[in-house]
């Protein structure tokens, strides 16, 4: 249990080094990937892990998750350079609406009615983020709106990534999976960074350093270690607390104090995603005492 808090911990502090670092987004996530292949690679062969794939064919699943994954890491940094950690963090956790809408389509079912509902009150819970859809005497910057829209993007990326990995890549330990998929986006980024290593600031290259030791390669490690043992209830549910992690460190480090309407709409969404996770688990439960 404590391994899986201080990951969510250290996840919830990763969206502030877009903030702190003073470099873009696609800058930012191509160092930190290559250096986190580096770390991951050490990780398993200390462990003694398998490295190489199976097939062809799970190479070019690895392939399809590190595009998704790039996407994801990508847009969320951005976001939150246009907008805030808060926004970022809570449009980010847009994801578990996604996932419930998108994953029936690779079973060839319908979303069902439930999932409908929940998805129409995280709908409104968005549209607290806008408060010129409420008020008529605010206005929002464009770099506000297109922060929101990445968001939103970031999650669905994640959304199909967590698909992907459930439905196609499931033999491979969490270390084995974040490996390839940092590869792939070190690959798909570098060719595109806009500053050389040799530009980048001392500053900047023991907080990029920090990131991927503390808050990259490492959560995803106890993540990997902690799920083993723990339910995916558990594991799901404590989650969540990531937004509330980022958000108060957001406060107390980078003095971005949430609007009502922002914490409001927050409270919305995480509250239909944990209510969403809690029920899905809880069916997935009653189908493993059914088939007993």
């Amino acid at each position: 249990m404590l391994k899986l808090h201080l990951g969510v911990m250290l996840l919830g502090v990763s969206g502030l080094f877009a903030k702190l670092i003073q470099l873009s987004a696609t800058d930012i996530i191509a160092y930190r990937s290559l250096l986190t292949v580096f770390v991951l690679f050490i990780v398993l062969r200390l462990t003694k892990s398998k490295i190489r794939l199976n097939s062809f064919k799970d190479y070019k699943i690895a392939l399809v998750l590190g595009l998704l994954a790039a996407t994801h890491w990508v847009t969320y940094f951005t976001s939150i350079q246009m907008s805030s950690v808060a926004v970022g963090m809570i449009t980010l956790f847009t994801y578990p609406v996604f996932t419930v809408l998108l994953e029936p389509l690779f079973r060839k079912q319908r979303p069902s009615l439930r999932d409908i509902l929940v998805s129409v009150v995280v709908s409104f819970g968005i549209s607290m983020l806008f408060p010129t859809l409420w008020s008529s005497g605010i206005t929002l910057s464009d770099d506000y709106l297109i922060g929101i829209v990445l968001g939103l993007v970031s999650a669905i990326t994640m959304a199909l990534r967590n698909i992907g990995i459930q439905h196609y890549f499931k033999a491979y330990s969490g270390t084995q999976s974040m490996f390839y998929q940092f590869l792939v986006t070190a690959l798909i980024l570098m060719p595109f960074v806009g500053t050389s290593p040799i530009m980048i600031s001392v500053d900047d290259w023991q907080l990029l350093i920090l990131f991927t030791a503390f808050f990259s390669a490492a959560p995803h490690v106890l993540f990997a270690s902690a799920i083993h043992k723990l339910s995916a209830k558990t594991a799901g549910l404590i989650a969540y607390l990531q937004p509330l992690y980022g958000i108060s460190l957001g406060f107390l480090l980078l003095a971005e104090v949430p609007t009502l309407m922002t914490l409001l709409g927050g409270v919305i969404i995480l509250s239909a995603a944990i209510y969403e996770t809690y029920l899905s688990n809880k069916h997935a439960k009653n189908n493993e005492v059914t088939q007993e």
